[in-house]
């Protein structure tokens, strides 16, 4: 195995990690092209990371200034990264499409509490906005809101999920109308109570009502995955004693309709 391929292994190896139905769908993705969907998927998922789990702002900083040049070299055709090599630029894709989502990434590590669910995934979009249009620019047939819509979705799932550590990183994973109608403080959410389980399954709710309102036919592959996998999460999860513990539990499970939906999108496909 050659260092590229090595890196490559390394990043995908991390990111199935946190999404496990990726490895399934990696499987249906075929060959011609493969190599661009993933990287570009890989890459996304390391703005990501320095978005929303990297704690310290410098370090993140730093990362998201690697990144930014290093798109600006790919996109001169001088890529360092094995990732960025696969990422030939295409004609029709924004010339500063890539700044908006680095200043997307900014952003979101700077946003204040949403007041709803609405304005809670309002603000996801500003970093993934920008990112669908660059995926709607590289891969056609990806609509751009459909895939803006979905990873926003999935982001709000995963903060839930995830709520001492996103409390941690100085960032309110529900929103502050749902806290006021269950009488919630933002010290709160760290321990396990009735009222933080109602408010959960309110968002969950919510997010799950939206997710099913999301177009199949304008997702890639590895996005169809996510979601169908997240939409079965958050029901399973509306419907615990403890909704937070639900979803950290069922984080690595991949169901068998989850499977079906990819399996079938794949097929449409062709």
């Amino acid at each position: 195995m050659t260092a590229p391929e090595e890196a490559l292994g390394s990043f995908e190896a991390k990111w199935t990690g946190v999404h496990p139905e990726l490895a399934l769908a990696l499987r249906f993705l075929p060959e011609p092209g493969k190599a661009r969907e993933r990287s570009f998927a890989l890459i996304g998922f390391e703005l990501e990371d320095a978005a929303f789990r990297i704690v310290e702002d410098h370090v993140a900083g730093a990362k998201l200034h690697w990144w930014a040049e290093e798109l600006v070299r790919a996109q001169a055709g001088k890529p360092r990264h094995p990732l960025t090599a696969a990422l030939v630029p295409q004609a029709g894709e924004p010339a500063a499409a890539w700044d908006a989502v680095i200043a997307g990434a900014v952003a979101v590590r700077e946003a204040q509490p949403a007041a709803s669910v609405a304005a809670l995934l309002e603000g996801y979009q500003v970093l993934y906005a920008p990112l669908a249009d660059v995926e709607a620019a590289l891969f056609p047939g990806v609509a751009a809101p459909a895939a803006g819509e979905a990873a926003s979705l999935s982001r709000a799932l995963r903060q839930a999920a995830d709520l001492a550590g996103t409390l941690q990183r100085g960032h309110l994973p529900l929103p502050l109308d749902l806290l006021a109608r269950h009488q919630l403080q933002r010290g709160q959410l760290s321990e396990p109570s009735p009222a933080r389980a109602a408010a959960l399954r309110d968002l969950l709710r919510q997010l799950v009502g939206r997710m099913k309102a999301v177009p199949l036919d304008g997702l890639s592959l590895a996005r169809v995955a996510v979601l169908a996998a997240d939409t079965a999460r958050a029901r399973r999860a509306a419907r615990a004693t403890d909704p937070a513990a639900a979803l950290r539990a069922d984080s690595a499970r991949v169901t068998p309709g989850t499977a079906w939906k990819l399996w079938r999108s794949a097929r449409r496909r062709g």
